[in-house]
């Protein structure tokens, strides 16, 4: 079987999975996992990749994450091999610390993503030992095993920098703290048993987790790229938009509202509806993470532009003349001669 290609585009969130080579461990020790983790830390810097989950197991690890620079390819050699390189100094070790090259799956949807989330963090009460314990013990091991982001997700003390808890508002509760407990609630359900539907959607396809719909435009899209270069595998680059810079987006924000650049940047109780704007906008065509964004426009709490995004989506369904605006400013951004293809 040939290795699956690798759809690459700005924007994309992917399921990231890797394995030790002949499925031997890859974590011994605990500085093990945590020399990962920094060096984690470290490719997720370089390369403006955003981290939603993981889980490291003894002889594999999970990620959920997104490439707003379309670079996975760039950011999973960096990262597998620092690792790879420690590992085998540490441990005398030769050869290959992972077997073969890294799953990475397409993710799209809301609901996949947080049922995602849910099964990564799953993952140390699933194995063949814990599935033999009682459900109480069950959810005592989920709740103390370290190597995971799912701590973080119910427990504000222990949040992680690397991380970014946007999927957690899918609880639908008002509060970081309700979402957090619903989320607590919705993994537990889950620990004795499995979620038939999402483990079906796992298995549709070789390159996408998500509707019927993304995964036919996913598995089309390779087709026609697939005889297009006439060849047995390999990568696929595909432009998905083209890329604007923040500061092509604040100017012509600010002109459309006609006020000055800086008000962007004010701080207030509520937002105006051009600094919405401008932030809503800078997420979604910009080459920058939310966090980044959330920088460059003054907010020091990462979840403040993650609810601000949340709003204003809401806000633009039900105003159908502020969507159109918002749809007109992005064409005009994107005409703009400044702006790059990816």
């Amino acid at each position: 079987m040939t290795r699956p290609w690798r759809v690459t585009y700005s924007g994309a969130k992917y399921h990231i999975t890797s394995r030790g080579n002949g499925r031997r461990q890859i974590f011994i020790e605990d500085c093990d996992y945590q020399r990962f983790l920094n060096q984690l830390k470290d490719a997720l810097e370089k390369d403006e990749v955003i981290l939603y989950a993981y889980v490291l197991m003894p002889n594999h690890y999970h990620l959920l994450l997104e490439t707003p620079l379309g670079n996975v390819k760039r950011f999973m050699q960096r990262l597998n091999t620092a690792y790879s390189m420690y590992f085998r100094y540490k441990h005398g070790k030769p050869g290959h610390c992972f077997q073969g090259r890294y799953g990475a799956k397409l993710v799209a949807g809301d609901d996949y993503i947080i049922r995602l989330t849910r099964y990564i963090h799953l993952n140390p009460v699933k194995t063949r030992r814990m599935q033999s314990e009682l459900f109480s013990e069950r959810i005592r091991y989920l709740n103390q095993f370290r190597w995971s982001s799912y701590p973080g997700y119910i427990d504000k003390t222990k949040e992680e920098e690397i991380i970014d808890y946007r999927w957690l508002y899918q609880m639908g509760l008002k509060t970081k703290k309700g979402n957090a407990a619903a989320y607590k609630r919705y993994l537990e359900e889950m620990t004795a048993k499995d979620d038939e539907e999402f483990k079906k959607a796992l298995k549709v396809s070789r390159y996408a987790i998500g509707g019927d719909k993304f995964i036919e435009e996913s598995e089309n899209d390779l087709k026609e790229m697939h005889l297009a270069k006439a060849c047995g595998g390999g990568d696929i680059y595909r432009p998905r938009e083209r890329i604007a810079e923040l500061g092509d987006i604040e100017e012509t924000v600010a002109e459309e509202f006609g006020v000055k650049p800086e008000v962007l940047h004010e701080h207030g109780h509520k937002a105006s509806l051009a600094k919405r704007t401008a932030v809503y906008l800078s997420c979604q065509i910009s080459a920058r993470s939310q966090r980044c964004v959330g920088q460059y426009y003054g907010y020091t709490n990462d979840s403040s532009v993650s609810k601000l995004r949340q709003r204003f989506k809401r806000q633009m369904e039900e105003d159908k003349t502020l969507t159109k605006r918002i749809n007109r400013l992005k064409a005009r951004i994107l005409k703009l001669k400044s702006i790059t293809k990816v």
